[in-house]
């Protein structure tokens, strides 16, 4: 769906990850550690929007979160936590909803897991990598990498890594994308919450992360308006 209609249409993603947390009724650290309450809250939240698709993982230090104090070992990063929750929550979503939802996750950057972890860039973009890979397996459709503010992006070992992570994206038919562009990697068409018009092409997203507050009611105005008719 969104390698087919991002061409030509708007496929449009609210980054409304935490306002899922709210109508679970759940804490956002516990929702996010679990892949039952993340299926179901993404699902509801959905229904309740109308949006193309829904975030079902959204970087803020869940990998280093996930990792709990063993570095950066992927297979153990994938197994537990928040991002072993968010990736079975995409595969249900995935078996649910079949090709009729986008699921977006957003990865923290290679040169954040390398900051994080303090390891060397090149480990960190293998690392970036597989779990790329691993959610695409999962059923994610476009991947957001997302980096800190300071890091240093954009360099040569940066560059190949994220083109490494770009193919196997491709290899599954997925999408990745940068948030804001960094590096220079296309980014998503971003449109305010507070001032939604049909714009851009391909993935839209809200301008920032929709906090848990959102009124549901606005939320889905946004998605309404930023839909409008076809570019």
């Amino acid at each position: 769906m969104a390698q087919g209609r991002g061409r030509g249409e708007r496929v449009v993603v609210p980054l409304a990850f935490e306002v899922a947390a709210r109508i679970s009724a759940r804490p956002l650290d516990a929702f996010r550690n679990d892949a039952t309450q993340l299926a179901n809250g993404l699902g509801e939240l959905q229904q309740a929007v109308t949006a193309d698709g829904v975030v079902c993982a959204l970087a803020s230090r869940m990998e280093w979160d996930s990792a709990a104090g063993a570095g950066l070992d992927v297979e153990r990063i994938t197994a537990q936590g928040a991002v072993g929750a968010s990736l079975e929550a995409c595969r249900r979503l995935r078996e649910v909803h079949g090709d009729q939802l986008v699921l977006l996750a957003g990865l923290s950057g290679p040169a954040t897991l390398a900051a994080q972890f303090a390891v060397d860039l090149s480990s960190a973009c293998a690392a970036f990598a597989a779990l790329t890979k691993a959610f695409c397996a999962a059923g994610a459709d476009v991947i957001l990498l997302m980096e800190d503010a300071g890091c240093e992006c954009g360099g040569e070992d940066w560059q190949d890594g994220v083109k490494t992570a770009a193919n196997i994206a491709r290899f599954h038919q997925a999408l990745l994308l940068a948030w804001d562009g960094v590096g220079g990697v296309a980014a998503p068409a971003q449109v305010a919450l507070a001032a939604p018009a049909a714009s851009g092409v391909g993935i839209v997203t809200t301008e920032a992360v929709v906090p848990a507050e959102a009124d549901i009611a606005m939320l889905r105005h946004w998605v309404t308006m930023v839909r409008g008719a076809e570019a």
